[in-house]
């Protein structure tokens, strides 16, 4: 057995987890978060909105593995780990003294109940543990999870795997017990989550007694709000409403780069689209100028590449340029007219409904309809678990390993017969069954030229993520992928 050596996998590391330097000074006191929208399922094993990772996951429950503001994986339950040669056998330590809010121990036992629901229950989050074959609880505080093949990303594929009081999994949707800093107590629909300080938490405890996360679809009323003093921080704000803030009264946070991606997903279950040609033809159509300048106030970077430019991986791809007089040949090509296509966009995202609305204008002057349908985000992620749609305005959080995009976001087309080409599929699976960063670097890239060629899913551009914090609010700060990190925060005011 070894540290992590399987090539450039990862770093092992024994190190006390930061979070366990001491215990903050308690204060009393509420933190006020304005979301974008609501939850309403707070079981980490099937909510996989990014809200939900960001706002609960990370609070409510502990991930065996972590990430630092820059990403970096950190101990989170899991104190150290190690990893076998060909990354096949990944043994855990657990953290001294951890229990879960209902008093109960956190045993490799209890971890590995959670794990196993999870890869039962399958979906994004637990689809990657379903390639364990044995899960074993060498003693209370280790476990073992035994793989069917190499899996290089495994670690990163851990870090949105919520750990669950076992005694909870009937009641997780509204009731979850997990071993985090803050404790679930409450939610009132569309009107507050409330956590409270886990005051018997392992690591440093926060320094303010009461987390409470608000919807406020409308991010210039939430800045409103904060300016009131209702809000303290606004987590996910339009760029336009950053670009506006009175730096007299609150700070625009922003993270050290931007991992998180915004796409258009064309390939739903309708079949609208199933021809690439007519999927060229639209993304022809698309102006991305004028996109970045409307929907993205000028920010974030505009690529063809589904990979963020900070991915290892990113390849500078050439992608579809503006010409109308192309797209409306694409479309002749394909023996289409008059083309009705639908457009799902979840509620609270003006960014998404700016970027329609100039596409919308775009596409009417070669004959498509585009038809933009706005919902809250509960329904909106019905349909999207479903593929119960044309297409889709999405965004995510590209880890540092690549293969998060193709598994959590282009996975799902191609394993449901919706996308068929088994060249992706097979890509995919060698993209995890090395180690070596050359082979996986030229895997990549010829995933991103078949992902930037026949467009079962369209980049939009990165994202300018950022956050408001009241001056009140000391400590706040987000990671790449545009989680809030919200432990370290303190209450001056």
């Amino acid at each position: 057995m070894t540290k992590i050596s399987f090539h450039r996998l990862a770093t092992s590391t024994a190190v006390a987890l930061a979070l366990a330097a001491g215990p903050a000074m308690a204060q009393d006191g509420t933190l006020s978060v304005a979301l974008a929208g609501d939850i309403d399922n707070f079981d980490p094993a099937t909510n996989q909105l990014i809200a939900f990772q960001a706002a609960i996951g990370n609070t409510v429950f502990d991930p065996l593995i972590g990430y630092d503001a820059d990403l970096n994986l950190v101990p989170r339950l899991a104190a150290s780990w190690e990893v076998n040669e060909d990354a096949t056998e990944f043994t855990l330590t657990l953290q001294d003294g951890a229990t879960f809010h209902d008093g109960t121990p956190v045993t490799a036992e209890a971890v590995i109940a959670s794990l196993q629901r999870s890869a039962e229950l399958g979906g994004v989050i637990g689809t990657p543990l379903q390639r364990v074959t044995a899960f074993e609880a060498v003693d209370d505080s280790t476990l073992k999870m035994t793989l069917e093949d190499s899996y290089a990303p495994f670690l990163t594929a851990l870090t949105v795997v919520f750990i669950l009081a076992p005694d909870s999994f009937d009641d997780a949707t509204s009731a979850p017990i997990g071993s985090g800093p803050f404790v679930f107590e409450s939610w009132t629909p569309n009107d507050a989550i409330v956590l409270s300080r886990n005051d018997a938490y392992w690591g440093e405890k926060p320094a303010f007694e009461t987390l409470q996360f608000r919807p406020v679809p409308d991010s210039q009323v939430a800045l409103t709000n904060l300016y009131a003093g209702d809000i303290d921080i606004v987590a996910e704000p339009s760029n336009a409403v950053l670009a506006q803030v009175d730096t007299s009264a609150a700070s625009v946070v922003r993270p050290s780069a931007s991992n998180s991606v915004a796409y258009v997903e064309m390939m739903g279950t309708t079949g609208t689209l199933s021809d690439p040609a007519v999927r060229r033809a639209l993304a022809h159509a698309f102006d991305r100028e004028a996109v970045q300048l409307v929907a993205y106030s000028g920010g974030g970077e505009s690529n063809a590449s589904p990979l963020p430019t900070s991915s290892w991986a990113y390849e500078d791809l050439a992608g579809y340029g503006y010409d109308l007089d192309a797209a409306a040949a694409a479309l002749e090509e394909a023996g289409v007219s008059d083309l009705t296509v639908g457009l799902e966009i979840p509620a609270g995202f003006p960014e998404g409904e700016q970027m329609a609305r100039v596409w919308q204008s775009s596409l009417a002057e070669i004959g498509v309809d585009l038809e933009i349908n706005v919902s809250e985000i509960s329904v909106w992620l019905d349909a999207y678990v479903s593929r119960n749609y044309d297409m889709t305005w999405n965004f995510f959080g590209v880890s540092p390993d690549p293969h998060s995009f193709f598994d959590v976001i282009l996975r799902p087309h191609f394993e449901g017969d919706v996308y068929d080409n088994p060249r992706v599929a097979e890509l995919v699976a060698a993209g995890i069954a090395t180690g070596d960063r050359a082979e996986r670097e030229e895997i990549y890239s010829e995933l991103q030229q078949i992902v930037v060629d026949e467009v079962p899913v369209m980049t939009v551009q990165s994202r300018p993520v950022g956050a408001v914090a009241s001056n009140g609010v000391e400590g706040f700060a987000m990671n790449p992928l545009g989680w809030g990190l919200y432990t370290g925060v303190t209450l001056t005011e």
